[in-house]
C-alpha cells in the first residue's frame, strides 16, 4: 500500500547540516521501512512542488500535497534567534499549521538540529510535540550524524505510518464530515436539500436545492475549503449582476452534524424571488460512519459503489457490528447490519480493506443485491459474505454493477 510522507524544508541554515542531511536521512529511513517484509506499506517521500507539471500555483499546490499526505515531516530548526525570541522558518510554521488542521498531530513529525537551539526554545505550541532531534555541532562525522538521524526517523515514521489509512480521518458519533446528503426541514412549505460529493483536499462539488412555497432554487457548483470547518463558493450570475457567494460553516457535537449555509451575496440567477440559499442543514444518519467503522473517505467509496441503492443498504443497517473476515486474501474489516425483529429479511454486510477494495450486499425483499469494485470478485462472493447469507440461501443473488451517483440520485 502506497503511503506518502511530505517533507517541509527550509534554506536559511546550511543545507549540508539541515535540508540535504534531513532529506538524505529521511529517504534512507523510508527505504529501510519499505524493505521490511513484515509491512505492507510502500512509503514514498514528497516535497514542495516536485513532480508537478507546468507552472503551478506554488502555495496552493503545496497545501494540496500536504492534505493528501499520510505523514508530514517539518524542519523546525531555529533560524532566527535573539535574546528574547527564537523562531523556526515562518513558511514551515504555516505549513505545520495547515498539516495539523488536515492530518492531526498524530501524523505530524518535527525534526530539529539542536546546534541552533533545542526544543525548549521552540514556540510554545510546538514544545512537547513529537520531535526528532540531532546535533551537528559536535565532533561526529556526517555519516555518524546521518546514521543516528536515520534511526530516529525510522522509529518515529513507523509509529506514524501505523496510525492507519486514509490520513487518520476521524469517524464516530462526534466526528464531522462534509460528504453526503444534508436536509433543511423547517415547515412543509419551506425547506431544502444539500448533496456534497467528490470531496477533495481543497474543496467539493455540491448540489443545493431550496423551496419556499412555489418559489424554488437549485445550484450545482464547486466550493473551496478554506479551513477545517469553513468553505465558500463563488457563483456566476448574469453579466449585469455581481457574482453571488455561498458560505458553508460545519458544526458538530452531541451526536449532531450541522452545516449552516449563508447566501452572503445574492445568487439571483438560480432561484425564485422568495427562495433563499441558506439555513441550517442536518446530516442524515450514516450507520457505518456514526458507529466508528468507516471514515469519510471510506464512506464516499461505499456510496460511489452502490449509488442509488445506498438507501436500501442503509435501511437494512439499523443494528450494526463487526464480524470476522473469513477470507485469507482479504486483510480487511467486515461490518454487518440488521433491523431488530426483521433479521433474515432486512440485513446488510460491508467488507473493505486498506487498499480501497469494497464488497457490499443487502437483502432487497426476495433478493440479495451484491456489489464490489474488485474485478476478480465480480461474479463470485467472498467467503465472508457467503457465510453471512447461509441463513437465507433461498434468496437469489443479483450481481450488480457499480452504480455511480449523479444529481438524479440526490433527488431520491
Amino acid at each position: 500500500m502506497r503511503r506518502t510522507v511530505f517533507y517541509s524544508w527550509q534554506s536559511d541554515l546550511p543545507s549540508n547540516q539541515n535540508r540535504n542531511l534531513i532529506q538524505d536521512s529521511l529517504e534512507r529511513a523510508l527505504r529501510t521501512i519499505a524493505r521490511d517484509q513484515d509491512t505492507l506499506i510502500e512509503p514514498v517521500m514528497d516535497r514542495d512542488t516536485a513532480n508537478l507539471l507546468g507552472s503551478p500555483d506554488i502555495a496552493n499546490s503545496i497545501l494540496a500535497k500536504i492534505a493528501m499526505a499520510d505523514v508530514f515531516v517539518a524542519d523546525v530548526s531555529i533560524v532566527l534567534s535573539s535574546p528574547t525570541r527564537h523562531m523556526p522558518n515562518p513558511n514551515v510554521l504555516v505549513e505545520i499549521g495547515y498539516a495539523v488542521a488536515e492530518l492531526g498531530w498524530n501524523n505530524v513529525l518535527l525534526v530539529q538540529n539542536v546546534a541552533f537551539g533545542g526544543p525548549e526554545v521552540l514556540p510554545f505550541d510546538l514544545r512537547g510535540r513529537r520531535t526528532v532531534v540531532y546535533d551537528t555541532s559536535g565532533d561526529s562525522t556526517r555519516a555518524e550524524i546521518r546514521g543516528q538521524l536515520q534511526g530516529r526517523l525510522e522509529i518515529a515514521l513507523r509509529d506514524a505510518l501505523a496510525n492507519g489509512t486514509a490520513r487518520g480521518l476521524p469517524s464516530g458519533r462526534d466526528a464531522n464530515l462534509w460528504w453526503g446528503k444534508w436536509e433543511l426541514n423547517v415547515v412543509d412549505t419551506f425547506g431544502g436539500e444539500l448533496f456534497i460529493r467528490e470531496v477533495g483536499p481543497t474543496g467539493f462539488l455540491f448540489e443545493l436545492k431550496v423551496f419556499h412555497g412555489s418559489h424554488s432554487g437549485q445550484i450545482t457548483a464547486y466550493a473551496r475549503i478554506v479551513s477545517n470547518d469553513l468553505a465558500y463558493s463563488r457563483i456566476e450570475n448574469d453579466e449585469d449582476e455581481a457574482d453571488g457567494e455561498i458560505v458553508f460553516r460545519r458544526k458538530g457535537g452531541d451526536g449532531r452534524r450541522i452545516i449552516d449555509i449563508e447566501e452572503t451575496m445574492p445568487c439571483v440567477r438560480y432561484r425564485g424571488v422568495r427562495a433563499y440559499f441558506g439555513g441550517r442543514f442536518t446530516k442524515r444518519y450514516e450507520p457505518w460512519f456514526d458507529a466508528g467503522y468507516m471514515n469519510e473517505l471510506e464512506i464516499m467509496r461505499l456510496y460511489l459503489l452502490v449509488g442509488v441503492h445506498i438507501d436500501g443498504l442503509r435501511r437494512c443497517t439499523g443494528d450494526i457490528g463487526e464480524t470476522k473476515c473469513l477470507d485469507a486474501d482479504i486483510h480487511g474489516k467486515a461490518v454487518w447490519g440488521g433491523v431488530a425483529g426483521l433479521y433474515t429479511d432486512m440485513e446488510s454486510i460491508v467488507l473493505y480493506d486498506e487498499e480501497g477494495r469494497l464488497w457490499a450486499a443487502y437483502i432487497d425483499e426476495s433478493l440479495v443485491r451484491y456489489f464490489t469494485n474488485v474485478p476478480t470478485y465480480r461474479m463470485r462472493l467472498p467467503e465472508t459474505i457467503e457465510h453471512w447469507r447461509s441463513r437465507f440461501p433461498e434468496k437469489k443473488i443479483i450481481y450488480c454493477d457499480p452504480v455511480l451517483m449523479s444529481s438524479s440520485w440526490a433527488e431520491s
